[in-house]
């Protein structure tokens, strides 16, 4: 099968070809002392794969799942962001809320602010509808817009080599959403190097000012809480309280220019899973002292936050 190509020139397949050779160039070290059950931690400049703890089965990813929502989105209409859907009942559901109601009319770049502020399960399912039908558009077919998406997040996941990654919704409320802890490192090492989603994690608050129907301001502040600290290129957490289900997936812009990227399932609480990311930062230097070689030229420039 033919590699897609997303919007910015490259194939999904090239893509992950370049970042994940996996090789090593020195031997690979314990992670330190950490709560979570599973550890993955990869250089996604290098391809080095740095720590990992745990057997890496598949697990149930919870809003996790959205790094594939929006880097699916981002390569289809990635250009196309300040075009506008109009909210129907169908993509109201539980759980998180970027505060969608019916009729409303939202920008995509608003809607993959509330999916990746807030993790608002209903711009999820907004973005998937909008970009399915495109898609489909694109296919000369009909059918269901969202099945359509689904099915584009399940081949994005396989070209990027996430061999165990399998989808099925964009925003994680289902049980089949599952992938292993090297997945998530193949997907967020491309998640959280997109160009253009990265302005999306620069700041931890925004408000979304909407026109027409339903015209207010919506405030959005994440609960994320490495978002907008220094260097943490982006960050999303997958969650289910009431089973004690705490994941983590991150990256950090290391001082040499390198992508380091922190995935952590089965924290042992809220607070623990950022404990335990800031612990891996902390080892992260002392045992690659390379990544704490300042890169030539100078500070390297980061995102911020949209306007």
């Amino acid at each position: 099968m033919p590699s897609r190509r997303n919007r910015h020139g490259m194939g999904f397949a090239a893509a992950a070809l370049l970042l994940f050779p996996f090789t090593s160039a020195q031997a690979e070290k314990a992670p330190p002392k950490v709560t979570a059950s599973q550890v993955y931690v990869l250089d996604a400049t290098s391809g080095e794969v740095l720590y990992r703890k745990g057997n890496d089965k598949p697990a149930r990813l919870h809003s996790l799942t959205k790094l594939m929502t929006v880097y699916v989105l981002a390569g289809e209409m990635g250009d196309q962001l300040n075009e506008t859907v109009t909210i129907a009942p169908a993509h109201l559901t539980s759980g998180a809320s970027a505060g969608l109601r019916k009729g409303d009319v939202w920008t995509l770049a608003d809607l993959l602010t509330g999916t990746l502020l807030v993790s608002g399960n209903d711009a999820a399912n907004a973005i998937a509808d909008a970009a399915g039908r495109a898609m489909l558009a694109k296919d000369g077919k009909k059918g269901d817009a969202r099945k359509r998406f689904v099915k584009a997040m399940n081949a994005a996941a396989a070209a990027l080599g996430a061999k165990d990654a399998r989808f099925a919704d964009p925003s994680g409320l289902l049980s089949e959403n599952v992938a292993s802890a090297a997945d998530m490192a193949a997907i967020g090492a491309v998640v959280f190097g997109n160009k253009r989603l990265q302005p999306f994690w620069a700041c931890a608050e925004r408000s979304i000012t909407l026109t027409g129907p339903g015209k207010r301001t919506i405030p959005l502040k994440t609960k994320v809480a490495i978002l907008g600290q220094d260097r943490i290129l982006g960050a999303k957490t997958g969650s289910h309280f009431g089973d004690r289900i705490f994941n983590l997936a991150g990256a950090w812009l290391a001082p040499n220019g390198d992508t380091i990227v922190i995935v952590l399932f089965g924290s042992a609480s809220d607070e623990a899973r950022y404990a335990d990311f800031r612990a891996i930062l902390g080892a992260l230097p002392k045992d690659y002292p390379a990544l704490a070689v300042p890169a030539p030229g100078g500070a390297i420039a980061r995102a911020k936050c949209p306007a």
